[in-house]
């Protein structure tokens, strides 16, 4: 009876000190190929509207949801993940219908994304790239889309790198903080933690951070199975959560509209009713049309 216990004892140990090391072999590398994305593209986003929102010279004035969606979470090689991953995309639509944004104004670029294998320095160089992709995609929002629209950032859970850069990208002029609203924080990331970082925000609140009990879970009993450095996600917390951001964008449109000088409605504006983004033209002769560029 003893050598039986002291095999199954041997094999239990050997079970929880390799399951992670063979699973994320078995795994191996990830060979897709990551290119840069261009976010003047439909493929480039994972949300974004399909019609273009009138800009703040309408009434109301409208106000944009810009979410840092959650990196990949879902088991793959090592090695960065493609903008176009299924995976990525399949781990955001999990988070916006647990947090509900269904029937909101987004905008949620897709990132070359760390893969949920990689560690240490590896995971620190992916995630540069993932935050070269964010900016490159707020930059765009900015120059192209936002149309002098309200801003309202929400960073998911896991993504406080791609918040720090953002952050430090915003726009500083008086125009831009009036209209923005601030940040809606992942889970367990307090105010006075973020509020320096965030900056002045629209004199229609009090606090540019908000904090949410929203949450990023692991699976239950995952000690017991093969799991990555970054288990898969699932999200839970705050039934009321749609509703903070509701309310929240609903007071920015609010003091817009009854303190801040309307913007005049640009003279071409006609031709965004048509289309949400056009992307530049590059003509045979190397010149460049950039008829897509609104609101330059």
């Amino acid at each position: 009876m003893r050598p039986v216990l002291i095999a199954i004892l041997v094999c239990l140990i050997g079970w929880f000190a390799l399951k992670d090391w063979t699973y994320s072999l078995l795994l191996g590398q990830s060979e897709a190929e990551t290119e840069v994305p261009d976010y003047a593209f439909e493929e480039s986003w994972l949300a974004r509207p399909e019609t273009t929102p009138p800009g703040g010279w309408a009434e109301p004035w409208g106000v944009d949801l810009f979410v840092l969606a959650p990196p990949q979470s879902t088991p793959a090689g090592k090695g960065l993940q493609p903008v176009d991953s299924p995976k990525l995309a399949a781990d955001y639509q999990r988070f916006s219908e647990a947090v509900g944004l269904g029937d909101k104004i987004v905008y949620a670029p897709a990132y070359r994304s760390p893969s949920p294998a990689s560690r240490g320095k590896q995971r620190s160089t992916e995630m540069e790239k993932a935050k070269a992709d964010t900016l490159s995609a707020l930059k765009r929002y900015l120059e192209a889309s936002n149309r002098q629209r309200g801003l309202l950032i929400l960073a998911a859970p896991d993504t406080e790198p791609l918040l720090t850069a953002v952050l430090k990208a915003l726009p500083e002029d008086e125009d831009f903080r009036e209209r923005f609203a601030g940040v809606i924080l992942p889970d367990r990331k307090t105010e006075e933690t973020w509020e320096a970082q965030i900056g002045p925000c629209s004199p229609a609140f009090e606090t540019c951070a908000v904090e949410t009990a929203f949450r990023a879970n692991k699976p239950s009993l995952g000690f017991l199975l093969p799991e990555l450095p970054r288990p898969k996600l699932s999200y839970s917390g705050d039934p009321a959560f749609s509703e903070t951001v509701d309310t929240r964008m609903q007071a920015l449109s609010n003091w817009l509209d009854a303190n801040a000088v309307k913007p005049a409605e640009p003279f071409n504006s006609w031709a965004a009713d048509e289309v949400v983004d056009v992307a530049p033209i590059h003509r045979p002769n190397g010149d460049e049309d950039i008829s897509g560029e609104r609101g330059d």
